[in-house]
């Protein structure tokens, strides 16, 4: 059976719900973008003053070069506005 992650905003909370709630099956959907994906995103704010979301983010960033295939989530989905 294949696992089918997902993107969440709020991943920090799903994470620790996860792990609260004991949802093993859960907790392994999380995708957790690399650190760099949050710093970036809050660069972007506080220089943009617009809030983008972190699969915009880790997209852009994956399309970039900055991040590998293996880091991003579904690395060949297009998303609007970043290809």
């Amino acid at each position: 059976m294949k696992i089918h992650l997902y993107s969440s905003d709020n991943v920090i909370e799903e994470f620790y719900e996860a792990i609260a709630d004991g949802d093993s099956k859960r907790l392994k959907r999380v995708h957790i973008p690399k650190s760099d994906v949050f710093y970036v995103r809050e660069a972007l704010e506080a220089r943009l003053g617009k809030r983008f979301t972190l699969d915009h983010v880790e997209r852009a960033m994956y399309l970039e070069g900055y991040l590998d295939k293996h880091e991003v989530l579904d690395p060949k989905r297009k998303r609007p506005g970043v290809g």
